[in-house]
């Protein structure tokens, strides 16, 4: 067998041309407005909890940073117009973090892209194999993910 007939190869393969394409953009998007890898993470878990009091410590905490980079983080990105702080309407002590209309921009910017990229994988492939690739892909990914003593 061909080593490119393996299936680990050619998914290898696949993920290295997705990451070149979605590493093109984030470049792009660094360049124009400043906005890195983690600003976006921070952006999407602030569009995700939309309308809620949002603080320091939530993003802390749910997203792994330690306290001192998110500060940073949170302080270059209120510096780009990313993000604003304001006092918590529950308690005066907490300032909420939420994002500017400059990030709601930006982000649907990024979905956009997102949406542009699923249009080109998709691109001349009907319906009925997408079905039968994502049902593969997801049995793949079962048998990969399973603890050792469930694989045997």
């Amino acid at each position: 067998m061909d080593k490119t007939d393996h299936i680990g190869y050619r998914m290898r393969y696949f993920n290295r041309c997705m990451k070149r394409l979605v590493d093109q953009k984030n470049r792009e998007r660094e360049e124009t407005y400043g906005m890195s890898m983690t600003d976006g993470w921070i952006l999407r878990y602030l569009h995700e909890h939309e309308g809620e009091e949002v603080f320091q410590k939530n993003i802390e905490t749910d997203l792994h940073i330690k306290k001192s980079a998110l500060t940073q983080q949170l302080n270059e990105m209120e510096a780009h117009g990313l993000i604003r702080r304001s006092i918590s309407k529950h308690d005066s002590r907490y300032k909420c973090i939420s994002r500017t209309d400059k990030a709601l921009e930006i982000h649907q910017q990024i979905m956009d892209e997102i949406e542009e990229h699923e249009k080109l994988m998709r691109k001349g492939i009907d319906e009925e194999d997408l079905a039968v690739f994502s049902r593969v892909l997801d049995h793949m990914i079962q048998n990969i993910s399973e603890e050792p003593e469930r694989r045997q």
